[in-house]
């Protein structure tokens, strides 16, 4: 069918109407264009369609560079962008889900990542030994010969690894301190890898083993084991705490010494820089990154709190700063966080949707969207990293 699109919905497909008058989602279309699209999937209300041809293109549509992109490989889905609108194009993803959620929202602040060199964290199944990322909505895969999004150190090893029989990898490297390693499933048997990179294997972790990198962002070195979570590039790192920081020290009246807590702390990235010189309460579960965090922060005034957040037991704090997965806070977490009567709650955010739904919640606990910023922490992708200052009304 042929579709005037004229705006983006929260995962990036452009937003169109069919003669029905039913919502069409149209996967690679951008706002102001007409399209002829395929329809892949129908609801009740809404239906889902890629694009076949593009009939009008709009002026930020740019022709896609990468050969594997083209083949369907479902790792960069904004390539089809300028670079220069693709922060702007997910700002208003964010803001019409705050809209939607009935949120009042200032205009945000766009920022981009400097000394970038690619993500350093790169997830990629195994066929025939080889790494291969998957196409988009499909269990096929596609071999990569070069990959530009990664870092080159990642880079290397994806494309010149083999990995045995394990189904799946991980390649984690350290772009700042050249430290790399892989976690494939299985034993770790029949691995060839460039020597200095560390091998371990699922069954190895699951044995007692321990195995990490070390990585340098926001003027401190990290040690991240094999299934820590940690940003999927040091820039990100440099970014978001760069941002927060700002957030921090816009509100003026908060001493240097007042308390803070560190939701979903992770390695300890918040509590290691924004935290100094104050007492933080850092909260995490997973074994993993309290290990690291516990090296990462020796000697600071930090109390680790293995629990999930909903469990937490509230301490007076002057500043919280939250950085869920994808799916959020919800009504249970931001309960549990608000009870520390913070002055300035900070949410960070990698899904617009959870955001907003936060930030809605956050609201009605009496606190205000004072300033937000949309950082293009995931470039050439849908994925989308928004930083929200609420304080109270």
């Amino acid at each position: 069918m042929q579709l005037l699109v004229t705006a983006t919905a929260r995962d990036g497909a452009g937003v169109a109407r069919a003669e029905d008058g039913r919502v069409v989602f149209v996967e690679g279309a951008l706002p102001g264009e007409t399209v002829t699209g395929e329809v892949t999937q129908i609801d009740k209300r809404w239906s889902r369609a890629r694009v076949v041809e593009v009939l009008d293109p709009s002026p930020e549509r740019v022709p896609v560079a990468c050969a594997h992109q083209l083949e369907g490989c479902g790792g960069c889905d904004l390539m089809h962008v300028a670079a220069g609108f693709q922060l702007r194009m997910k700002a208003s993803i964010v803001g019409d889900q705050l809209l939607r959620a009935g949120v009042e929202s200032p205009e945000p602040s766009l920022t981009t990542l400097r000394d970038d060199h690619g993500r350093t964290t790169v997830g990629a199944a195994v066929v025939d030994g080889r790494g291969a990322y998957r196409v988009r909505a499909s269990h096929d895969v596609v071999l990569p010969e070069a990959c530009g999004a990664i870092d080159p150190l990642a880079e290397q090893i994806l494309v010149e690894g083999r990995f045995g029989d394990a189904d799946e990898v991980t390649i984690r490297v350290g772009n700042r301190t050249g430290d790399r390693l892989v976690l494939v499933t299985g034993t770790g048997e029949d691995v060839s890898v460039p020597d200095d990179v560390l091998v371990v294997s699922t069954d190895d972790l699951a044995g007692g083993r321990r195995a990490w990198i070390h990585e340098e962002a926001a003027g401190r070195r990290w040690r991240i084991s094999a299934r820590s979570f940690f940003q999927n590039r040091p820039a990100g790192v440099d970014a978001l705490v760069a941002e927060v920081g700002a957030m921090v020290d816009a509100l003026g009246g908060l001493e240097r010494e007042e308390p803070l807590v560190d939701a979903y702390a992770g390695v300890g990235i918040f509590a290691g820089t924004i935290g100094r010189s104050r007492t933080v309460h850092a909260i995490e579960r997973s074994r993993d990154s309290i290990s690291d965090a516990r090296v990462n922060l020796d000697g600071s005034d930090v109390k680790i709190v293995n629990a999930p957040v909903e469990r937490w037991k509230a301490l007076p704090a002057a500043i919280v700063i939250a950085d869920p997965a994808r799916e959020g806070l919800g009504k249970a977490g931001v309960d549990a966080l608000v009870r520390a009567e913070p002055e300035l709650f900070v949410l960070v955010s990698c899904d617009p949707s959870s955001f907003a739904r936060d930030a809605h919640l956050l609201v009605d606990t009496g606190m205000r969207l004072d300033r937000m910023t949309v950082i293009d922490l995931f470039p050439d992708t849908t994925h989308v990293e928004a930083i929200g200052a609420f304080v109270r009304a």
